[in-house]
């Protein structure tokens, strides 16, 4: 059986390293990229999988890496995020425009050195956003600016690149990570935002990892452009308080 690489930018953060996992039991060989040498190299001795540092600030060191791994990438997952959260009257343009950059900017062109070899293994692509994107949050506007337009790109791209490559977007509610740590650390904090979900918890890697690996993979023949809301009820659900 010959293998069928998927990359996963990000791939040693909480989202992309559980779903580096789930595609390995799957029998894909996940590509992880990301800019924490240590995580990766955590991560990749654990799966025993291949690990290059690059940062899509910087794209020409992830244009490299993608040239390297030739015509044998089968799907592509762009796991890379930010959070910056701030009243409007206190933000700047360099806010945004910093955000779009590694929210959606860096996908576009990490998808962009991809393309042929996805087209030529009719491959899959899988984009994350944020609940506060179709939920309006305070202080939330420059992540949700940048996320928004992620979601554009999910339609846009799977009505563009079908029927030959599927692209879908999960768009998950507050997530366990290093960068929302210094939100949930605060124990009362969390606790608050977790009784905001009608499943009252924060989410978890392994919560987007199954349906990330299915969107990714050979078994998802049916299914492109669609937003798929993982957050606990949040976007759609009211709760008794």
């Amino acid at each position: 059986m010959s293998i069928k690489n998927i990359i996963v930018i990000g791939g040693s953060g909480s989202i992309g390293s559980a779903l580096s996992k789930e595609l390995k039991k799957n029998n894909y060989e996940p590509i992880l990229i990301a800019r924490n040498e240590e995580n990766l190299k955590k991560i990749s001795n654990e799966l025993n999988c291949k690990y290059f540092v690059g940062d899509v600030l910087k794209i020409d060191s992830i244009d490299k890496i993608i040239k390297n791994l030739g015509d044998n990438i089968h799907g592509l997952a762009y796991c890379v995020g930010s959070i910056n959260l701030r009243p409007i009257s206190l933000t700047k343009d360099e806010d945004y425009i910093e955000s779009f950059k590694i929210n959606t900017l860096g996908a576009i062109n990490t998808i962009k050195l991809a393309l042929p070899s996805l087209k030529k293994n009719k491959g899959s692509i899988l984009l994350y956003s944020t609940v506060a994107v179709k939920q309006g949050f305070v202080n939330h506007t420059v992540i949700s600016t940048a996320k928004g337009a992620v979601e554009g790109l999910t339609l846009s791209l799977a009505a563009e690149l079908a029927p030959t490559i599927r692209v879908n977007c999960i768009a998950p509610s507050l997530t366990n990570s290093n960068m929302t740590n210094s939100i949930i650390s605060n124990i009362n904090l969390k606790k608050a935002i977790e009784v905001m979900h009608p499943i009252p918890k924060i989410g978890e890697g392994d919560d987007f990892s199954h349906i990330g690996a299915f969107l990714l993979s050979e078994k998802n023949k049916w299914m492109t452009g669609q937003i798929l809301h993982i957050d606990g009820g949040r976007s759609t659900l009211r709760i008794k308080s």
